[in-house]
């Protein structure tokens, strides 16, 4: 099972100010978990270095951070 980041974000949606890490069977299922860690905040999901769900995924700086990582 991959292990996966769930990021629960701060006011600025930017900012994680609680961070849960678990394994999970797939990327549905762990935007489901987050959904009820975040309890309505704002929340990223990761799965290594790849955001599966939320507002850095949608970050061109993100994008080109991850296209260096590798």
């Amino acid at each position: 099972m991959p292990d996966y980041e769930i990021r629960v974000l701060g006011d600025d949606r930017y900012s994680a100010v609680k961070i849960h890490e678990c394994s999970l069977t797939d990327d549905e299922a762990a935007v489901s978990a987050a959904l009820l860690y975040a309890e309505g905040a704002p929340f990223e999901v990761w799965r290594d270095l790849h955001c599966v769900y939320g507002l850095a995924s949608e970050r061109p700086q993100s994008q080109g951070v991850l296209r260096f990582a590798g």
